[in-house]
């Protein structure tokens, strides 16, 4: 059923597109990290700084998830060549690239896959290891960043093998990365620049030495997600460890712009759907390994407004601004390919738009811009 926000469809409407639900089984062998010092209360700045900070101790992690993803189609003037990979942020499921609907509907100008597909382009979108209809392990030494960058590698070595029936075998597959989701892209071109023949990062940026999101974000009041909402996030699988964001204005100044910039209904629903955080994926966002040997094109997107990774992780602390053109946060991340030629790296910075870039009016500009850009590069 579409959401309140989705323009109506005719009942004669013709769909666009067809999706599959598809469980993968993916294994992986990954250099986590020791994580002590969990905190106790995640609004004391000292608890969560300490366990932030800590030093690194790799410590090595093995095994077996099912991770679910949505894999959809064109209908009309497709392009099967060119798949569409799309890794949702922390707090997020796969139904974020859909504009929070459970399947995409093309008139949810919030929807990247359904913009996507109206362009041609087959999309798969998964729910993250510890998100939606995967597996939920360990949220604190499992559920971290290697780990998970790992199971999404052994996810497209079997597309690009030909071993999953329900997906023609691609001849290119496109990276779409949203926040976390990003920097886990960042880090999958890094170990295996083999896996996609484009990088999109969106939500992501690089932040300025005096910008630190800890501040800003400790106003989401995190609380273990199980304690929050025990009937949503059942005890016996959110163990402590996955936290979910209970201050409705603090989530709100964190990934949002001015209120004049979105539907309040889509925030509404952001804040009823939203998914956990796990304390391993805070802890591993950092630090990033420069991709060396990945040179094929990359693209980054984010609001104008991103106060996760262009300020202090709230607007009520300041207004954020990533900038726009070759001196912005966005063009900082070319340091993380540096064997990208300068006419496969692009940027747009989003107006009017925070962190979750594709939620606010002018989201449909941040997809054309992409979807032009990839058209451009020859997908």
């Amino acid at each position: 059923m579409p959401l309140a926000f989705s323009s109506p469809l005719s009942s004669r409407a013709i769909p666009l597109s067809k999706c599959e639900d598809i469980i993968f089984t993916a294994s992986a062998t990954a250099q986590n990290r020791v994580a002590n010092y969990p905190p106790v209360d995640f609004t004391d700045p000292a608890q969560v700084g300490k366990f932030l900070r800590q030093p690194i101790i790799p410590h090595k992690v093995s095994g077996t998830q099912k991770i679910y993803g949505q894999y959809c189609w064109p209908m009309f003037n497709p392009r099967p060549g060119a798949l569409q990979i799309l890794i949702p942020g922390n707090s997020y499921d796969h139904t974020y690239f859909n504009g929070f609907d459970a399947r995409p509907i093309q008139s949810n100008s919030y929807s990247w896959t359904s913009y996507a597909l109206s362009k041609g382009y087959p999309t798969l979108s998964l729910d993250r290891l510890g998100s939606g209809k995967s597996d939920h392990p360990d949220p604190i030494d499992v559920l971290q960043a290697p780990y998970q960058w790992e199971l999404i590698h052994d996810i497209v070595r079997q597309i690009r093998a030909g071993k999953v029936k329900e997906i023609a075998r691609p001849q290119q597959v496109v990276y779409v990365g949203h926040s976390f989701g990003a920097i886990l892209g960042t880090q999958l071109s890094a170990q295996h620049p083999e896996d996609f023949d484009a990088m999109i990062h969106t939500g992501f940026a690089i932040p300025k030495e005096d910008q630190f999101a800890l501040p800003g974000q400790l106003a989401n009041i995190y609380l273990q997600a199980s304690t929050y909402d025990p009937q949503r996030f059942p005890p016996d699988v959110f163990v402590p460890g996955c936290l979910v964001a209970t201050s409705k204005d603090g989530r709100a100044s964190t990934f949002f712009s001015d209120k004049a910039d979105f539907d309040p209904s889509v925030y509404e629903t952001d804040f009823k759907l939203k998914e956990t955080l796990s304390l391993g994926e805070a802890l591993t966002q950092r630090p990033l390994e420069p991709s060396f040997k990945y040179d094929k094109p990359v693209f980054v997107l984010t609001g104008q407004q991103d106060a996760v990774f262009c300020g202090n992780g709230s607007r009520e602390l300041e207004i954020p601004d990533c900038g726009s053109g070759p001196q912005s946060q966005l063009a900082a991340v070319k340091a993380l390919y540096p064997a990208v030629p300068a006419e496969r790296f692009d940027t747009f910075t989003q107006p009017k738009a925070g962190h979750c870039h594709q939620l606010h009016y002018s989201g449909s500009e941040g997809f054309g811009k992409v979807h032009a850009w990839l058209a451009d590069q020859g997908f």
